[in-house]
């Protein structure tokens, strides 16, 4: 069931809305794009009609070979898609348009009715001219339930590839309709009914309430072929899913394996460095504490056995392991870093002993040092405490 499921990255659309980022250059972008076909994404949506820097990327990475497909996001413009058009090997477009009151009214300032020919009016356009169109039902989880289902059954007839349920705000919740949750919000309820009509169903999730991840998983359990995402979430406001963090729940849970996990932390962090945004020390997967042990109970399980405190190998996603000593941190561990340094010494021996005693009773007992000894700091103490050269 889920290796027919699809990945459709947008780190390089969505991504860069991010507020505060440095923009990348066109030649990032196809480092980028190129990484994310590495990992065996499916799709990659990109900008490719707004400024010169957009179109110079698109023309890269439509040219790239890509396994990948590439698509241009634009608006429901017959401007946009002719822009689109211009672009050599261009295949698909992703059609934006916002399908909830609140925008119609506020934004664009159109009727349901008028919203419907409008969108049409694209969507056709761009079948016209051999392009396959998922189209975006911005802000669809505030959207009336019946006006929606109107508007996917319309792209349906049309032959429209696919329609996006976009969770604009991250309003929608992983649980089923309940009096106090109507169907336009439930993510498995709605995704199951709009999976009956003859169009695949993708799922584009914010994360303002937490549910990002959650909900993609769920719409992808109920039907949805599609689920967009982003290299460490990154996006507008609180961001997106995590491609990262779907994936790894496709391959953990249902045994997806035909991604390659093992280039996620170096893909994640050259985004991180190219769009000068940091990652949590404790981002799941690709934190530098995903799979670093301090205190004392912890790291005696996992230098007895990994599998007590780690759910997967650091290396299957390309991280690493890291054991500190700081607060907290128990006898084993000392003894544990001192003989990656000195493998062949007693752990009895008194220098061992003094240095743990020292550093138990004295250095972190009494409050003196709160932080954990960085590697240069620890091999002083061993010379400190003449246990190497």
């Amino acid at each position: 069931m889920f290796t027919s499921k699809s990945i459709d990255d947008t780190t390089l659309r969505d991504g860069l809305q991010m507020p505060g980022i440095r923009a990348p250059s066109p030649e990032e972008r196809l480092k980028i794009a190129q990484s994310l076909n590495d990992i065996g994404i499916e799709r990659i949506e990109i900008f490719g009609t707004w400024y010169d820097i957009d179109r110079n990327t698109a023309k890269l990475i439509l040219s790239a070979g890509l396994k990948a497909r590439v698509a241009i996001w634009v608006r429901a413009k017959i401007d946009d898609i002719d822009d689109a058009l211009r672009l050599n090997d261009i295949k698909e477009v992703g059609i934006s348009h916002p399908i909830s009151d609140i925008h119609l009214e506020h934004k664009v300032h159109i009727t349901r009715d008028e919203c419907i020919d409008r969108i049409t009016s694209a969507v056709q356009y761009a079948l016209d001219h051999g392009l396959k169109v998922f189209q975006h039902g911005e802000d669809c989880t505030r959207a009336d339930w019946e006006f929606e289902k109107t508007l996917v059954k319309t792209l349906a007839d049309l032959g429209a590839e696919t329609y996006r349920v976009c969770d604009t705000v991250g309003v929608g919740i992983p649980s089923h309709i309940s009096p106090d949750i109507e169907i336009s919000k439930s993510i498995p309820d709605k995704i199951h009914y709009l999976s009956q009509y003859d169009i695949d169903i993708e799922f584009h999730g914010h994360d303002d309430l937490g549910n990002a991840v959650t909900n993609s998983l769920v719409a992808l359990q109920n039907g949805a072929k599609w689920a967009s995402t982003t290299m460490l979430g990154i996006g507008e406001r609180s961001g997106n899913a995590e491609t990262e963090k779907v994936l790894m729940n496709l391959a953990f849970h249902f045994g997806v394996d035909k991604y390659n996990p093992k280039l996620l932390t170096d893909v994640c962090r050259y985004v991180s460095k190219t769009l000068d945004i940091r990652i949590p020390t404790n981002k799941a997967l690709v934190g530098i504490n995903a799979y670093t042990h301090q205190s004392g109970i912890h790291t005696d399980g996992v230098i007895k056995h990994p599998e007590t405190y780690e759910l997967l190998k650091p290396e299957e996603v390309g991280n690493q392991r890291l054991l500190l000593v700081g607060p907290y941190s128990g006898k084993k561990v000392i003894v544990f870093k001192i003989k990656q340094l000195v493998p062949n010494i007693d752990e009895n021996d008194s220098r061992i002993k003094a240095l743990v005693d020292f550093l138990q009773n004295n250095l972190y007992g009494t409050g003196i040092r709160r932080s954990a000894l960085t590697e240069v700091e620890f091999k002083d103490l061993l010379r400190r405490f003449a246990l190497i050269a």
